[in-house]
C-alpha cells in the first residue's frame, strides 16, 4: 500500500509540472498567433526542436525507436495532434483562463473514456460531475448569460481540444503498460512535426518575416515547455489511474488566471469564476469513491 501511495504522490506531482508547463506553452503559442503565426506553424515549431533532444535520450538510455504496441503509440499521436490543432486554433480567440477552464471538460471525459478503453471502474457520480462540468464551461464561455457574445468557433474548438485530449491521455495510460515515455513522446513529436510542416507548406504559412529574434526565442520557449509537459504527463498517467491524475489538470486554473492577470491584464468576470468554481466541483466528484467501490463484484 505504501509503495502505491507513493507511485500516487510521484504521479500527482509529474502532472502538477506538466500543467504548469503546458500552461507557458500556451501563454507562449497565444502571443505568436497574434503576431500572425497559423495553426500549422505552431505545431511544427511546437514539435521539431525537441525532437533531437528526445531522440538523444532514447539513445542515453539504450531504447530502441520501435513501439512494442505500434497502433496504440500511432493512436496516441493522433489524437494529440488533433488536441494540439483544436488547442492553438481556440487560444487565440480565448483568454487563457477561459481556454484552461474549458479545457478542464477533459478530466470528466476521461473518467467517461477511462471504463472503455483502460477497465477502470466508472462510479455513477461520474454523471453529475459531467452536469457540472457542462454548466461550468457554460458560465466560462457566457459570463452574463449573453449568448451573443459566446464565441462560438473557438468554444467548439475549445471543447473539441478537450475531448481529444482525453483521448489522448487515457490512451497514454494504455501505452504506458508497455513503452518508455520518451517513445511516445518521440513518436507523437516527430508525426505532429510532419503533419504540420505538411499542412504549413500546402498552405504557404511559413514566411521568414515571422522569424524576429523575440519570436525566435517564443518558439523555443513553446517547444520547451510543450516537450517538457508531453513528457511529465505521460510520466504521471505511467503512475497513477488516469481519473486520479487527470484532477491535477485543474490546477491550470489559477495558473492560467495569474497568467492573463500578468500579460494581458484580463480579468475574469465573476461569472467565468463561478463557471470555473463547478468544473472544480466536478474533479472533486470525480476524485469520490461509493464505499463499496472496492468490493468485488461491484458496479
Amino acid at each position: 500500500m505504501a509503495a502505491s501511495v507513493a507511485q500516487l504522490r510521484r504521479g500527482l506531482a509529474w502532472m502538477l509540472g506538466a500543467m504548469a508547463a503546458l500552461v507557458a506553452m500556451n501563454a507562449c503559442a497565444k502571443v505568436l498567433r497574434e503576431d500572425g503565426f497559423s495553426t500549422a506553424e505552431l505545431i511544427f515549431y511546437r514539435t521539431t526542436p525537441g525532437l533531437l533532444w528526445i531522440w538523444l535520450e532514447l539513445r542515453r538510455r539504450q531504447l530502441s525507436l520501435r513501439p512494442v504496441r505500434g497502433d496504440l503509440v500511432a493512436l496516441r499521436s493522433l489524437f494529440g495532434i488533433a488536441a494540439m490543432a483544436a488547442t492553438f486554433y481556440a487560444v487565440r480567440a480565448l483568454t487563457l483562463v477561459q481556454h484552461q477552464t474549458l479545457h478542464l471538460l477533459q478530466p470528466v471525459f476521461v473518467a467517461l473514456f477511462a471504463p472503455l478503453v483502460l477497465r477502470e471502474r466508472m462510479h455513477r457520480l461520474v454523471l453529475l460531475a459531467l452536469v457540472f462540468a457542462v454548466s461550468g464551461a457554460f458560465f466560462v464561455l457566457a459570463p452574463l448569460g449573453d449568448l451573443s457574445a459566446l464565441p462560438l468557433v473557438p468554444a467548439l474548438a475549445g471543447v473539441a481540444a478537450a475531448v481529444f485530449s482525453a483521448l489522448a491521455h487515457v490512451t497514454i495510460r494504455k501505452t504506458s503498460e508497455t513503452e518508455a515515455p520518451e517513445l511516445v513522446v518521440f513518436h507523437f513529436a516527430s508525426l505532429a512535426a510532419v503533419a504540420g510542416l505538411v499542412w504549413g507548406l500546402a498552405h504557404g504559412d511559413f514566411q521568414l518575416g515571422h522569424l524576429s529574434r523575440k519570436n525566435l526565442a517564443l518558439i523555443g520557449s513553446t517547444a520547451m515547455f510543450g516537450t517538457f509537459g508531453q513528457l511529465w504527463m505521460t510520466r504521471a498517467y505511467g503512475l497513477a489511474p488516469a481519473s486520479s491524475i487527470a484532477m491535477v489538470a485543474y490546477a491550470a486554473i489559477p495558473l492560467g488566471l495569474g497568467v492573463d492577470i500578468l500579460f494581458w491584464d484580463a480579468h475574469a468576470p465573476a461569472g467565468a469564476l463561478v463557471g470555473a468554481a463547478l468544473l472544480v466541483v466536478a474533479g472533486y466528484l470525480l476524485t469520490r469513491k461509493p464505499a463499496d467501490a472496492s468490493q468485488p463484484g461491484r458496479p
